[in-house]
């Protein structure tokens, strides 16, 4: 028996030779390293294959937003993908599952799972204990066939599924998800190398799989596939221009797959700004010495080597440089068993150097020391659509791990070909526990009970039996604590309304503007007129959540109920569950405002028009300038007492006013007043009163760049125009940043 699995083991093969199809004995020895790979992440992971309904790898902070990523794409992928990207957060915003990956490439295999148990953490589980299943098989198929050897395979197959770098990305599913390379590698090598059109189909769906399980992945591996396809096209013997056409026909075809996702993410780049700062990207790039920082949670080296920058633990084992060295050094010998592997050598090290020069970002450091102000980088940042939404560069570390991979193969193959069967297997069996020892981690696993508790659970039935409406949830969390954010957004699953909260990889300018005013309990009738203007129909309050908020007071937890309370001309009714209640807000009944343009009005020159003001009259040129970087403000906190007033040179007809407010968030006017006068200002009469705050709130979904506030006014004849500011807040000035004005 053993002198059988040895022989089969190290069977030669020859270099790049693929079969035209996949014979019997083939899908046996595929079965079985699907199956020895699937026991070994099983073990990897203990106890996690006990708990697959009930507790989530890592923490519940992005496992539990891609949970609920995987079983809306579930959802959506019954009806056809309709609806797919209006995902139930962040309402009133569009094409939200676009703050972050949309994972359909791992969906696709999972929603099965979610149809048939209806339970999304054993799809998002199955999933993560895939990705190594994936990760170690994908290798095995492309290394085994590149240097012809199975042992050789097995020990590429280790290596990329169980990287240093999983503990560190442990949380992070899409990242894990990096198996499809070497089986897209495999396919790719097998066209040239066969010319198969079913090889070259294999290539194009692993591709985009691996696009749409993670979309750095679309820019950092088909860096790794031009280099591919430029080496064997380059020795290419059978017909270039048949190659050329069938691979630019591939190429249109992934495009056309592809456009329907790009679209959804440029679709939601104009209502929001989803790109990250240089400064964004900096940080979350490698240092030249990243590669020897390593996670804490490494069993063996987490407390030797240094944590590193954030994102920045990309230490791929030192068996696994070594061995790669090793390879690289050796694949140039010629021996008398084994194939010539220069070739490959040269090409996946280029790999390696693109994925590792690309992994440094917009700037080149050296323990933290900075070494170059720019690099390639930028360049590609001003010329690749997209990859300005990338926030972390050092990512590209994939491609390097791929690199020593096929390289330390290399090297397990010359190990085979100088030392005598028996003794290369124990080394390999060595280097690949090596292999193991130095990738493992313990394996976090957080509970997450599937049904809320008994006072949200009765708050989110009741809400599930009410009509179509969108639902904010209080207490409103901050970025640096989302656990309770989370648990709101996969309740949608179980209520169905959408909710203004949400948690992704981008966030909106209303989350963290509501999140600020939730402490502003004498601001909370604006919170809810804006609320209602935005289409809000509920608010749901978790009394027992303030506990795990410690910036509120004691205190002021129970003043948000008073508050609240307060507010029964907005209230349909309030419906108590224990510390749980849902209040049911009033319809929004005032007119629309239309835009001026529409109602094709004429706009005012100000710059010839006398203006005034109660307070920094020398500073309303500001408003006027067309620059909203500049402002007028009040320069203290609003008291009720402060006004503008517009002087025309004859009774005018003002249509329309504008009220820009462009950086300064919080500066609406508490309470506007705006009357006009046709004499010389001793009588007025009103032409509008209202709140500012909801106006504001529609400028922060809609135009947020500038924020304007949009008064529409009656027909009237005034020489003198007045803006009255009669609210008051102990915390925010008045401001405008522009001050527009249209005419009938």
């Amino acid at each position: 028996m053993v002198r059988r699995i040895t022989d089969l083991l190290f069977k030669p093969g020859r270099l790049a030779t693929f079969r035209s199809s996949l014979e019997a004995t083939s899908l046996r020895e595929v079965a079985l390293v699907v199956g020895a790979f699937t026991v070994t992440a099983c073990v990897a992971t203990y106890p996690l294959i006990f708990h697959l309904g009930d507790t989530l790898p890592s923490d519940l902070g992005d496992p539990l937003l891609n949970t609920w990523i995987l079983a809306w794409d579930a959802d959506r992928i019954r009806y056809g993908l309709q609806g797919l990207w209006d995902a139930p957060m962040f309402y009133p915003y569009v094409n939200t599952l676009a703050y972050s990956e949309h994972l359909l490439g791992v969906a696709v295999f999972t929603a099965p799972i979610q149809w048939v148990t209806g339970n999304p953490m054993i799809g998002y589980n199955a999933a993560f204990l895939a990705s190594f299943v994936l990760a170690g098989s994908g290798m095995y198929l492309l290394t085994s066939s590149l240097t012809g050897s199975r042992v050789a395979g097995l020990v590429g197959g280790i290596a990329f599924a169980f990287l240093p770098y999983r503990a560190d990305q442990s949380g992070h599913l899409q990242v894990l998800m990096y198996g499809w390379m070497p089986v897209a590698l495999w396919a790719l090598h097998r066209y040239f190398a066969t010319g198969k059109r079913l090889a070259l189909t294999g290539f194009a769906v692993a591709f985009l799989l691996q696009g749409f399980s993670n979309g750095y992945f679309f820019y950092f591996f088909a860096a790794a596939v031009l280099v591919v396809t430029t080496a064997e096209f380059a020795t290419l013997v059978r017909s270039r221009s048949r190659v050329i056409l069938e691979l630019a026909v591939a190429a249109l075809l992934m495009m056309a797959v592809t456009i329907p996702v790009l679209k959804g993410y440029l679709d939601a780049r104009e209502t929001q700004p989803l790109y990250r700062t240089r400064g964004e990207m900096v940080m979350y790039s490698a240092d030249t010495l990243s590669y020897f920082h390593a996670s804490p949670r490494l069993t063996v080296w987490g407390n030797v080597l240094p944590p590193g920058k954030p994102e920045g633990a990309l230490f791929p084992g030192f068996g696994l440089l070594a061995l790669a060295a090793f390879g690289l050094v050796t694949a140039f010998m010629r021996t008398q068993r084994g194939p010539r592997l220069g070739r490959v050598a040269v090409v996946y090290g280029v790999v390696g150097v693109v994925g590792f020069a690309f992994s440094l970002g917009p700037e080149l450091t050296h323990g933290g020391t900075r070494l170059l102000e720019s690099t390639p980088y930028d360049w590609f940042l001003g010329v690749v659509p997209g990859l300005d939404g990338l926030r972390v560069p050092s990512r590209w570390a994939v491609i390097v791990f791929l690199a020593l991979t096929v390289l330390a193969t290399l090297g397990a193959r010359r190990l085979i070909d100088f030392f005598p069967k028996r003794v290369a297997m124990a080394l390999c069996a060595v280097i690949t526990t090596v292999f193991i020892v130095e990738g493992a981690h313990p394996v976090t696993l957080e509970p997450f009970i599937q049904r809320a508790i008994p006072q949200e659970r009765a708050a989110y039935e009741w809400l599930r039996q009410q009509p179509a409406g969108a639902a904010i949830v209080f207490p409103i969390q901050p970025r640096d604590t989302i656990v309770n954010t989370m648990r709101y957004v996969y309740r949608t699953l179980e209520h169905r309304h959408p909710i203004v909260n949400g948690y992704s990889g981008f966030s909106t300018t209303l989350v963290q503007t509501l999140q600020r005013f939730q402490r502003e309990f004498d601001e909370y009738g604006d919170v809810l007129r804006g609320l209602r203007k935005l289409g809000v129909r509920y608010v749901v309050v978790h009394e027992h959540r303030y506990q795990d908020t410690p910036w509120m007071r004691a205190a002021d937890r129970s003043a948000v109920m008073t508050a609240l309370r307060a507010e029964s001309d907005q209230l349909v009714a309030r419906h108590p569950f224990g510390s749980s209640s849902v209040f049911e807000l009033r319809p929004w009944n005032e007119p629309t405002v239309d835009s001026p343009e529409d109602q094709g009005l004429t706009p005012v020159d100000l710059s010839t028009l006398e203006l005034t003001a109660s307070h920094e009259s020398d500073r309303l040129q500001n408003a006027l300038d067309g620059n909203v970087a500049t402002r007028w403000t009040t320069d203290r906190p609003q008291a009720g007492d402060e006004w503008i007033e517009v002087v025309f040179e004859h009774p005018t007809d003002v249509a329309h006013v504008r009220l820009s407010m462009g950086s300064s968030l919080y500066d609406h006017p508490r309470q506007l007043v705006v009357e006009g006068s046709d004499d010389d200002g001793q009588t007025y009469t009103e032409l509008y009163r209202g709140h500012g705050f909801p106006g504001f709130m529609l400028g922060l979904v809609h135009e947020p760049d500038s924020l304007p506030v949009d008064v529409g006014l009656p027909p009237n004849r005034s020489r003198i125009l007045r803006f009255q500011q009669t609210g008051r807040t102990p915390s925010f000035y008045w401001s405008i940043h522009d001050l527009h004005l249209w005419t009938r």
